[in-house]
């Protein structure tokens, strides 16, 4: 049975790797906007021609034209880290051939769901058979396939990211070689944030978790290595002041705003999860504070909001403008978000709760540029609902997933795929 199981898995896992090869050569780009960000990059690339430290110093002075604009406009930098356009160089230099690039490009991100199969594996063990199939969501995820087929920072980042996570679970799990798991810990989130420097807040999660698990003298070797790692980054972007290609990006809305638009995309990848907020309101009891909350929720909401960027926002924006020609739906939307994160995750008043709370705040405001994507969150919240929140009933669902869970989790999946097949041919 055993045998069969795994030859089943096998088999699952490669007929998705060759729906993978086959994306490749289609050139697809279902999520819309990687093959646009591709073609930016051979753009930028040439800036590490004269070498690399010549690159690295030069690079908000090089301008490229930018054939997305009506105009003539010229683009001075890309809001990407200069380190991964220097990752782009190198795979194209190297492989000759635009093809080869992104094929070994796409096998680097094959690392992503192989990772989160370890990751899963570590923490809770297969006595359960369904989460051997978890990782195959990653595979359905419309972002983690046009990242990984046309050489997409985000997607680039997630594989250190994902290792990081791989040793945050270890040190979780047991004391046995806490020291090299704390350095492995933090050097691949090291690299997850030089490609993609907003990944640096999760050390500010790590830490928060630490804070309890480690002594003195090991809390200081975590926080000495994450200096020490940094300190590049602090020359680059606060010594030499190379720092116009991210920091003119920042704050471009109110934070109203950005909570209520982060929110609703945050919570829209909860959706396959449903069953556990159901378990969790029919044992709560509502008082009247309650209404007055969402109530408060909802006009701080539609008072302060202030998006109007029909190429972003989340599916969520976008429906509401498509059917109702305004942002209704999203106020609600975002506001039972809100109240549905803030009952659930503050109910137990526990150091975990407080862990998950700082882990949604951390999503948040991971779109700090206030122009808010899918790409940022997918297929990122899956890899942290299954291997990093601690929320007892989040855990226990994982624990106890079951045929029908795995089926609601699937079918969001691809039906989000489908809608962005769909979507791209509108």
């Amino acid at each position: 049975m055993k045998y069969l199981l795994n030859k089943k898995t096998e088999t699952v896992y490669f007929c998705l790797y060759l729906s993978l090869i086959l994306g490749l050569f289609l050139n697809e780009d279902f999520a819309f906007g990687f093959i646009a960000d591709y073609l930016v990059h051979k753009k930028f690339m040439h800036i590490f021609e004269n070498g690399i430290l010549n690159g690295l110093l030069n690079y908000e002075k090089i301008t490229v034209p930018h054939e997305s604009f009506d105009d003539v406009s010229l683009v001075a930098s890309v809001p990407h880290s200069p380190l991964f356009l220097l990752y782009f160089f190198i795979i194209e230099k190297i492989s000759n051939s635009e093809f080869v690039a992104k094929l070994i490009h796409l096998h680097l991100c094959l690392l992503i769901p192989y990772v989160f199969y370890k990751c899963i594996k570590e923490k809770y063990g297969f006595n359960n058979k369904y989460l051997k199939f978890v990782p195959a969501i990653i595979f359905i995820s419309p972002y983690f396939r046009s990242g990984a087929i046309w050489i997409d920072d985000n997607i680039f980042a997630l594989i250190f990211l994902v290792l990081s996570i791989y040793y945050f679970i270890k040190i979780e799990k047991n004391e046995k070689n806490i020291l090299t798991n704390i350095f492995f810990n933090i050097l691949f989130l090291a690299a997850a944030s030089y490609f993609r420097p907003i990944y640096f807040i999760f050390a500010i999660f790590f830490l928060f978790n630490y804070l309890n698990k480690l002594n003195y003298y090991r809390l200081i070797y975590y926080i000495f290595l994450n200096l020490l790692l940094s300190l590049p980054a602090i020359y680059y972007v606060f010594v030499l002041e190379i720092n116009q290609w991210f920091e003119s990006y920042l704050f471009r809305k109110d934070f109203i705003t950005l909570i209520s638009v982060s929110i609703s995309v945050i919570f829209f990848y909860f959706i396959p999860f449903i069953k556990i907020f159901l378990k969790f309101f029919l044992e709560y009891k509502f008082k009247k504070i309650d209404i007055l909350v969402f109530c408060s929720i909802f006009l701080l909401i539609y008072i302060n909001f202030d998006y109007h960027l029909l190429y972003s926002g989340g599916i969520v924006y976008k429906v509401s403008n498509l059917i109702f020609d305004n942002s209704f739906l999203i106020f609600f939307f975002s506001s039972i978000s809100i109240f549905v994160f803030f009952r659930f995750f503050l109910k137990i008043k526990n150091r975990s709760n407080l862990s998950d709370i700082l882990l949604i705040f951390l999503l948040i405001i991971m779109e700090i540029d206030g122009v808010i994507y899918h790409e940022t969150y997918d297929p990122l919240i899956y890899l942290l609902f299954f291997l990093i929140f601690k929320n007892k009933y989040i855990n226990d669902y994982i624990k106890k997933i079951d045929k029908p869970d795995f089926i609601v989790l699937s079918s969001f999946v691809s039906i989000f795929y489908l809608l962005s097949i769909f979507k791209t041919f509108l």
